[in-house]
């Protein structure tokens, strides 16, 4: 159970960099290519990729500070 805050933590700090990877790559990821192959407009495919991809980028930022909170509620649930 010690271990747990310590894994936490890294994770938290790698989740960091691969969020900036995710908002940078976010509209090339293929999760979200069926459903926009079948829009036409190319110019209305590239907003929302770009849009997309700005959502998930945030999304998964979220994480570190999510992993860094629990830890500081882990740590003080094993001292107390």
């Amino acid at each position: 159970m010690k271990m747990l805050p310590q894994v936490l933590f890294w994770l938290g700090l790698i989740s960091v960099p691969f969020a900036w990877l995710v908002w940078y790559f976010g509209s090339e990821i293929e999760i979200i290519r069926p459903v926009l192959a079948r829009i036409n407009d190319p110019a209305l495919r590239a907003a929302l990729q770009e849009a997309h991809a700005e959502r998930l980028g945030i999304w998964v930022a979220v994480w570190p500070v999510s992993l860094l909170v629990l830890i500081q509620i882990l740590e003080k649930k094993m001292q107390g």
